[in-house]
């Protein structure tokens, strides 16, 4: 009984089955609502797909199976437009296995959405992978593999949770690491990570509906483990914490656990009526809510101070009732020991000899069974070893019989062997004579092709100069406006100004066109070459275009998922235009109220993409596919080797996706 038990798995597996505890503490409901309502709003169906998925967990989690299928059904319409959710919902959709009772399909789901998320970087696909690997090893710990999931939390879950920011759940994977110490004793290890598990929860600061249970629950196991390590200080100041915010829930289950706590800080001092009191409390609170992990291990505490006060009817009342509700073999021997001790004390030495027996039964029948183990497992290993040698034998006899024949037949195989090396000869001759005339062919081919990659080599070389030429201009045409007609516009605004006094009227009208003509130079001068693309990076200057596009008409949504990225400039130059261009033609011909633009990157991959829900066009309409942007978009792309594709219907808005070769600026020092 003083093994301590994972209350929750974790957000995922803590709502279905195996009987795990979901602890509550206020009502989430009005949380999920929100969320649910920002889903049904939203115009991009990557966030709608992604808040589905995030609703049918929180649905199953508040044991709502009916919505948590509608969300989940939801995004599975909408996951295949995007890679990330596609891979994404390979993990969220393997409930299914579990509810079908295919534990092994659960299994391989879950390694199958890791290897898949493992090819990005962003923190909701490092969470996924830390919540995935964490539910892998729960698994293997279901199959006494402790130490496997112990692996799996320190070396790949807890770096990858660490990853995402998600303070909640690195306290949970450290909470976790520190419950499979406290259940081998090792409390002082344990004491490090429940530690390092509170500090994180303290810090988790993003509104979830688990958070708050997360902190009870980290606070009443720290202070449990500190009691044992007869901490009282640090564990009183703990349960103080956990206590200032259950009070206010006298209805929670966490005060079952916490009850629990309490009572074992009071007897490990000897304030026994303390420790009845509050063990009491617990009982009461873990038959409310049928909690029977919990109520075994009051009952069983409660049992040891009534014992300590010489309460036997009580102290036997309690173990006469763990008896009855504790289906583990080991357990019940436990229970046997102690009320031959109680009886032992109560001067009834016939129902001790009777209980002790008992206990040395069941403990002889454990020992016996592990004996009988042992027994058939060196049998096993007996018989194998006997079949091995048969089979050896047997192996010996065979290969003798095999190189009688071989030597019998050994002629007869030379002599065809011969005649077929002559026949393979002649057949040489035909095939050389054959192939000859083919490569003569091919190489006539193979030179066609190399003048058409020369060809078209020279067009693409043809095609940077042009594109680098048009950049070299734009910034010294930029260069020139700014300096140069900037600078005289700013000088004759000055002599204005001088003039002001003279001839009021007259030069406020002027004063008013110059400031105007000013502002225009300025936009010219930022649109031929941001500076914030110059100075600052390619995603300021990217936000920058957005937000400098976007009005009440149309809304230009800016999303950059990358987290470092340094690519050359004139990398950054090319993707900026391209954006620009495919943002104009947007807000140019679309109509859309709403445009996305997405840009992500993997290895020497950089893929953007832009949405709107305008009025389409026609596709194979040829004024369309050559018109004057879609060339200059298309150079850009062919410069970077990269891909393009667009997709668009008439009144069902339209997409961009882009695909560009690229090197950042670190690997090509490297």
């Amino acid at each position: 009984m003083k093994k301590i038990y994972l209350l929750t798995l974790s957000l995922f597996l803590s709502a279905i089955s195996y009987s795990q505890v979901i602890l509550s503490l206020d009502d989430d409901s009005v949380y999920i609502d929100s969320i649910a309502k920002i889903t049904k709003n939203t115009k991009s169906d990557s966030i709608k797909c992604l808040y589905s998925f995030k609703l049918s967990k929180m649905y199953l989690m508040v044991q709502d199976a009916k919505k948590s299928k509608e969300y989940l059904e939801q995004a599975n319409r909408l996951k295949d437009q995007f890679p990330f959710l596609k891979d994404a919902g390979i993990f969220y959709n393997s409930y299914s296995f579990l509810e079908k009772g295919d534990v092994d399909g659960f299994e391989k789901t879950l390694l199958k959405a890791n290897d898949k998320l493992k090819k990005y970087y962003n923190t909701e696909a490092f969470r996924l992978r830390a919540i995935i690997l964490q539910n892998y090893g729960i698994m293997q710990q279901r199959k006494n593999n402790e130490k496997a999931y112990m692996k799996l939390l320190i070396n790949e879950a807890i770096p990858a949770a660490k990853k995402s920011r998600d303070y909640e759940l690195i306290s949970g994977l450290y909470k976790a690491v520190a419950i499979i110490f406290m259940n081998n004793n090792e409390r002082e290890k344990a004491s490090e990570y429940l530690s390092e598990a509170q500090k994180y929860v303290e810090r988790a600061i993003k509104k979830s509906p688990t958070v708050a249970e997360s902190k009870m629950e980290t606070y009443i196991i720290n202070a449990e483990n500190l009691v044992e390590l007869q901490h009282f200080y640090d564990a009183k100041k703990v349960l103080d914490k956990a206590f200032s915010t259950l009070k206010n829930f006298p209805e929670s289950n966490l005060n079952d656990s916490y009850f629990y706590s309490e009572g074992l800080y009071y007897a490990k001092q000897n304030k026994n009526t303390n420790a009845l009191e509050s063990y009491e409390k617990g009982i009461v609170s873990a038959e409310k809510h049928q909690n029977a992990i919990a109520l075994n291990r009051l009952k069983f505490a409660e049992y040891e101070v009534l014992f300590k006060l010489k309460n036997y009817s009580k102290a036997k009342s309690n173990l006469d009732y763990l008896l009855k509700n504790t289906p583990f073999v080991v357990d019940r021997k436990n229970y046997y020991n102690e009320l031959a001790k109680v009886y032992n004390a109560t001067k009834e030495y016939d129902k001790a000899y009777y209980y002790s027996h008992k206990y040395n039964a069941v403990n002889d029948s454990l020992n016996n069974t592990k004996f009988k183990s042992e027994i058939v497992e060196l049998e096993a290993k007996y018989k194998k070893a006997e079949s091995e040698k048969k089979i050896t034998m047997l192996q010996s006899q065979n290969d003798k019989a095999a190189l009688l024949v071989y030597n019998n037949r050994l002629n007869s195989v030379l002599l065809a062997g011969l005649s077929f090396i002559l026949f393979l000869i002649v057949l040489f001759l035909w095939i050389f004579n054959k192939n000859q005339k083919k490569l003569s062919i091919q190489k006539e081919i193979n030179l066609k092709q190399e003048l058409s990659a020369f060809e078209d080599r020279h067009k693409l070389s043809v095609s940077k100069a042009l594109i680098q030429g048009e950049e070299m201009e734009r910034k010294r045409i930029a260069r020139d406006l700014h300096d140069g007609l900037g600078s005289m516009l700013s000088g004759v605004k000055i002599h204005l100004n001088l003039a002001k006094k003279e001839n009021p009227e007259t030069v406020n009208g002027v004063d008013t066109l110059l400031d105007n003509s000013i502002k225009e130079l300025r936009n010219i001068s930022q649109n031929l070459m941001p500076e914030s693309l110059l100075e600052l990076s390619l995603e300021h200057a990217l936000r920058d275009l957005c937000a400098a596009n976007s009005n009440t008409a149309t809304k230009v949504e800016f999303q950059y998922l990358i987290k470092k990225s340094r690519l050359p400039k004139n990398y950054e130059i090319m993707i900026y235009r391209i954006i620009q261009e495919l943002l104009n033609n947007a807000l140019k011909y679309a109509k859309a109220s709403q445009v996305l633009v997405s840009c992500s990157q993997n290895k020497d991959v950089f893929f953007i993409t832009v949405e709107d829900n305008g009025i389409g066009f026609d596709i194979l309409d040829p004024k369309n596919k050559n018109g004057m942007g879609l060339k200059n978009i298309k150079n850009r792309v062919e410069f970077l080797s990269g891909k393009l594709e667009i997709e668009s219907k008439i009144n069902q808005g339209t997409s961009a996706y882009i695909e560009l070769n690229v090197i950042n600026e670190n690997q090509g020092n490297e």
